[in-house]
């Protein structure tokens, strides 16, 4: 639970499920990223029961308003508003929801790291599974923007229209985990570890991405071994920052 909330406090706060787990015979633990209060772990009690009043409110993906009191571990909500139903549409498509359910988990990770943070956070994560419910564009290509614009919140910036260490806006060849595209001269250097060669259309590729520039996108992703790969540097580039694997890579489906 978040170090910003006193315990026995009352608050309410706007929040996506992230994730759930059971917890005795009819209670459930809730993870949540709230605007104010970052990630908050929290109980729903008689939650599984079926008379429960709002258990399918609190199902991951949605984005509720709710009431709780803080505790020592964990707080314990009180009352759940829906305000947008994204897990059904999202439930609905294994591909969108296996996107989906990384998303989150990215979500758990950077809003732990920067709770100062955690509104723009929570704005760019409802906005990422509302597009995913809507069907706006390609999954894994929101997956893509929003990695890159969750991190650059978190304060790792992806350099992506000029070298990550000398700022050269020419011959962009190289890509690495640790801070983004290289040029020519500072990826043959191994300043950096984890360098990768890229194509030429690449860094605008990933600028547009950063930038939520979804016409740029639409038009560079005609080329799919530019998407595809720009999706694995993506995710190598999240795993590089977070220091550790994101267990939901292990359900995402592979783009044809």
């Amino acid at each position: 639970m978040s170090s910003a909330l006193s315990t026995n406090k009352s608050f309410r706060d706007s929040a996506i499920v992230l994730r759930t787990q059971d917890l005795g015979e009819t209670d459930r633990i809730i993870v949540l990223c709230t605007r104010e209060h970052g990630i908050v772990h929290a109980v729903a009690k008689g939650v599984r029961r079926s008379s429960s009043k709002f258990g399918a409110r609190l199902e991951p993906f949605m984005l509720v308003e709710f009431s709780a009191s803080s505790g020592k571990k964990l707080a314990t909500i009180s009352q759940v508003v829906t305000r947008r139903a994204y897990a059904a549409p999202i439930a609905a498509d294994y591909g969108v929801f296996t996107v989906a359910a990384v998303l989150c988990e990215l979500a758990e990770q950077l809003v732990q790291n920067d709770q100062d943070a955690s509104v723009g956070q929570f704005s760019l994560l409802a906005g990422a599974l509302s597009a995913l419910a809507h069907r706006s564009h390609s999954p894994y290509r929101i997956l893509d923007s929003y990695t890159a614009r969750s991190f650059s919140l978190a304060g790792w910036d992806l350099a992506t229209s000029a070298c990550g260490i000398c700022a050269s806006l020419d011959d962009l060849a190289y890509f690495s985990a640790e801070v983004g595209v290289l040029c020519q001269n500072c990826g043959r250097r191994n300043l950096v570890q984890r360098v990768t060669p890229i194509s030429e259309e690449t860094p605008s590729y990933l600028t547009a991405l950063k930038a939520g520039d979804w016409e740029t996108v639409r038009a560079l992703a005609t080329t799919p071994s530019l998407s595809v790969r720009s999706s694995r540097l993506m995710m190598e580039y999240a795993q590089w920052h977070l220091e550790r694997p994101l267990k939901t890579l292990a359900i995402l489906e592979t783009e044809s």
